[in-house]
């Protein structure tokens, strides 16, 4: 009988489930909570193969029956695989088609050409942490620095972003996509993003993605407005929430850990090893989004059946003791030469890991530079998370910023 994979909101308890995870085949058949039947990849060796390999496809139009998809049901973390056309959903072709535009406005050079405005922008919400009468590292910190940084380089208002962003965050992680929360919410999506596209010309730049995108890609044909607007809402979603978590999860760690603390002020490379770990420990995104098999597929000696349903458990894959010595503890710096698969890895390599790692790298030092007292208002293992497979968010991170205060 397959087992039950879930991830839990107490990390303590998705640390067993992941280690007995891990303890078991490297490819396995599970249960997800919604009673949808997949097949999960635990260990790092198979989980790089399968990422790399052509045979799992991103397109669920590769599926022999479209009824196959999902067997026929939806699930909360499926809008990925059928919501428009972009680039996790694409393969080949159409998938490099795609991915040009955010390789252009996430490259490394066009990322460096926004770290004197990252900095600002960490400057500015460090002083609304400052003043926050209950300091949270999510809601008044790394969620703010996220928000503002992404709507500079879409190019929507801020304002519309912080209205747009809960729509998305439902649509792709939240709700049932059969309940009205569901649909409400891809309505709102859809007419908020026809809002920013109408005011794009309005905002400041020349290199946002959307004056890119209808200044160089969709009035030839390159991008239809549909596909457009599907890679703004995943532009929203992937470059604010999982950042998020990696800013403040970090921040709350090396509060904890005098060892990385000292890692972050130390230096960039030492502040990026930092990350690094943290990404493979305690990855925002648990699982690879999803994959299909195109024709059967054998790895690590289990057959993978035509038009089965395929996650990639990176959580698991890096916790795999013949990849990582000592996987499950935090390690800075970590000795040895294997690198996390927390960005993906092959043609689905994240476009925006750049960016991510800039702003953690300049808002972590900054933030305990202004803070070197800063603490956690709660325990490490009290926080809470919320349980969807393709993003692994902490609802909040209460802190004391300075060893005198009282939590609110």
């Amino acid at each position: 009988m397959s087992s039950v994979f879930a991830l839990s909101p107490n990390q303590t308890d998705n640390d067993s489930m992941l280690a007995a995870l891990v303890r078991g085949d490297a490819v396995q058949q599970v249960v997800l909570s919604t009673g949808l039947r997949v097949w999960v990849v635990a260990r790092y060796a198979e989980a790089k193969a399968v990422l790399l390999d052509s045979r799992l496809r991103k397109d669920p139009a590769t599926l022999s029956d479209p009824a196959h998809l999902f067997d026929g049901g939806r699930h909360p973390e499926d809008s990925y695989a059928v919501l428009g056309r972009h680039v996790l959903n694409t393969d080949g072709a159409d998938h490099r088609r795609l991915r040009e535009l955010l390789t252009r406005c996430l490259a490394p050079k066009a990322v460096d050409r926004r770290r004197q405005r990252i900095a600002e922008i960490v400057a500015t919400s460090l002083d609304t942490l400052a003043a926050a009468t209950a300091p949270d590292l999510v809601t008044a910190f790394a969620g703010p620095v996220l928000t503002s940084v992404m709507s500079e380089v879409i190019g929507i208002e801020k304002s519309l972003l912080d209205r747009l962003l809960p729509a998305v965050r439902t649509v792709v992680a939240d709700a049932d996509p059969r309940s009205a929360e569901a649909r409400e919410a891809a309505d709102a999506q859809q007419q908020l993003i026809l809002e920013a596209i109408d005011d794009h010309d309005r905002f400041p730049g020349t290199d946002t993605l959307l004056k890119l995108a209808f200044r160089d890609y969709h009035p030839g044909g390159r991008l239809s407005l549909a596909e457009v607007m599907s890679m703004v809402a995943l532009t929203v979603f992937a470059g604010t929430t999982t950042s998020t978590t990696l800013l403040a999860h970090t921040a709350a760690l090396a509060s904890t850990r005098e060892d990385l603390l000292e890692a972050i002020t130390a230096g960039p490379a030492s502040c990026s090893a930092v990350l690094a770990e943290v990404l493979r420990r305690y990855p925002p995104t648990p699982c690879a989004t999803w994959r299909f098999a195109a024709e059967d597929v054998e790895v690590g000696g289990v057959t993978i059946p035509r038009d089965a349903t395929v996650l990639v458990v990176v959580a698991a894959a890096h916790r795999d003791p013949l990849a990582y010595p000592d996987a499950d503890q935090l390690v800075v710096p970590r000795p040895g030469n294997t690198g996390h698969i927390g960005f993906g890895h092959g043609p689905h390599f994240c476009a925006g890991a750049p960016l991510a790692l800039t702003t953690a790298n300049t808002a972590l030092p900054a933030l305990f530079a202004r803070f070197p007292r800063l603490s956690l208002a709660v325990p490490l293992e009290d926080l809470r998370w919320t349980t969807n497979l393709g993003d692994r968010t902490l609802f909040s991170v209460p802190v004391r910023l300075r060893p005198d205060e009282r939590p609110a």
